[in-house]
């Protein structure tokens, strides 16, 4: 089971970001499967039947790293991010070609990874109200040309829906 530490208080997103070691504005140019590894542990036993619950993402960088951010890569350039899936206690998820803020950091063999400052979120989709929380991090006149808001619809919640829905009926379902 999850438990937080007792003295647990959830912060907000902007002392969250002051935290963070990496903050990027990203897109989600594609997935890719995962296997069972460091950062994607389960504390159930891991089975084949499993597949689909890890993934990495390759990313481009719209914008050029947050005010303060310690990564220094420039705006259309191409990364990867791993240690995403759906977790035991949390859920690190992003759909392909939609647009994120990203808080990141980056391990000691240097991947890229979700970095959930305070056990708290570390995506945020590209909304309006997102955009807003975090336009003090960014120029974004100083984005990749042409960059629209991807609105997220119901149609982005009914895929994830479905994903989470099939990934654990799967699971659920597969014989042992």
């Amino acid at each position: 089971s999850c438990q937080l530490p007792s003295e647990w208080r959830p912060l907000s997103e902007g002392c969250r970001a002051e935290l963070a070691e990496i903050i990027v504005y990203a897109k989600v140019l594609a997935l890719h499967e995962e296997v069972h590894g460091l950062y994607n542990y389960l504390p159930w036993q891991y089975e084949a039947s499993d597949a689909g619950l890890f993934y990495s993402a390759e990313i481009e960088m719209l914008c050029d790293q947050a005010w303060g951010s310690m990564l220094e890569v420039p705006a259309g350039s191409r990364l990867n991010l791993t240690g995403l899936g759906y977790f035991s206690c949390h859920s690190h998820t992003v759909v392909q070609d939609y647009s994120y803020f990203f808080f990141l950091r980056m391990d000691e063999n240097y991947n890229l990874l979700p970095h959930g400052v305070n056990f708290q979120d570390a995506i945020f989709p590209d909304t309006q109200e997102n955009r807003r929380m975090f336009s003090s991090l960014f120029q974004f006149s100083n984005c990749s040309q042409g960059q629209q808001l991807a609105t997220f619809s119901s149609d982005w919640e009914v895929q994830e829906d479905t994903r989470k829905l099939t990934s654990t009926a799967h699971k659920l379902w597969s014989p042992q």
